[in-house]
């Protein structure tokens, strides 16, 4: 079953400017893809920065709409199905609001794309106003064993720790409902129920290192593990900080594609945290009635979605 994805962005950028991020070959490879050919038939893109890692054959997909800086809608073969992209642009103020549906019928298997969206529409963002936008996931890449994502942050240490270990912090990128006690052996709860009701802190250096332990049902999963540990560790240098992402505790060979793509758009959102500061909103999903594992301030906007975003999905 393909998982319908709705989501939208508030860009500063007005649409105009939007709309040639996604249709400039040079552009889109500098956010959102490994290579890329725009004619008036065809919105390829191809290489190891796409879901499947296709080549340029497997790459060619059908343009169906191309209104300037307004719409853009194009199929995209996923396992040899095709899904539909729709890109609508909507003026807001200065700026943009720019929606996202991607749908499809005839994908066969269980396949998630959403996180796979918040790191582009992140790296999009970023990408118009100026910043770094190179956070990117290697599908040629096997995703097994522990997981291990990079980047730089344009802030000090100080307040990048801020972003991982403050409760209100962690409410705007991860946590439905943070509750933390910042020692050793302290609760670090993001609010995702039972999953991580255990979850404590087992290292932490103020500024320079967190790692948490999350507990694991042995039922669930991995029989032999009853927990994962999760690192983040901080080396500032020149008033900005190498940020490391280790989540460890897997065996070599096992499979961690689920969460892969996640946290590193997790980390691509801590980085935006610290440095756009309070003016940052992640991009917006629609979120069931009680659904959990989606931060407060996606949690919260919900009454900010467009009525575009809201209609119903086509049968």
């Amino acid at each position: 079953m393909f998982n319908p994805v709705r989501m939208q962005l508030k860009l500063a950028a007005p649409p105009e400017r939007v709309f040639e991020a996604l249709t400039d070959a040079a552009a889109l490879e500098a956010w959102f893809c490994e290579h890329v050919e725009i004619t008036p038939e065809h919105y390829a893109f191809w290489g190891r920065f796409t879901p499947e890692a296709p080549d340029q054959t497997q790459g060619q997909h059908r343009l169906v709409s191309r209104l300037a800086s307004r719409e853009l809608v194009y199929e995209w073969r996923l396992k040899g199905a095709a899904s539909q992209v729709t890109l609508k642009l909507l003026p807001r103020d200065e700026g943009t609001i720019l929606t996202l549906r991607q749908t499809a019928t005839d994908v066969t298997g269980n396949y998630h794309l959403e996180d796979f969206w918040f790191l582009a529409m992140e790296n999009l963002r970023r990408y118009l106003d100026g910043k770094p936008s190179e956070a990117r996931i290697d599908f040629t890449q096997p995703m097994k064993g522990d997981i291990r994502h990079e980047t730089v942050v344009d802030a000090p240490a100080s307040r990048v720790f801020d972003v991982l270990i403050n409760p209100d912090e962690l409410d705007r990128w991860i946590a439905t409902k943070a509750t933390v006690d910042p020692q050793i052996g302290g609760k670090y709860d993001i609010g995702w129920g039972e999953y991580t009701a255990g979850v404590k802190i087992v290292e932490l250096v103020p500024n320079q290192k967190l790692s948490i332990s999350t507990p694991e049902d042995p039922t669930y999963g991995n029989k032999n593990r009853t927990e994962t540990i999760m690192t983040w560790i901080l080396e500032e240098s020149g008033g900005k900080t190498r940020l490391t992402f280790i989540h460890s505790g897997f065996d070599v060979d096992e499979d961690v594609s689920g969460v892969y793509t996640g946290w590193r758009s997790f980390l691509n959102w801590v980085r935006s945290v610290a440095e756009y500061g309070a003016d940052w909103q992640p991009p917006l999903v629609i979120v069931p009635p009680g659904m959990i594992a989606y931060a407060a301030s996606i949690v919260n906007a919900q009454n900010e979605i467009v009525d575009e975003l809201k209609a119903p999905l086509p049968a």
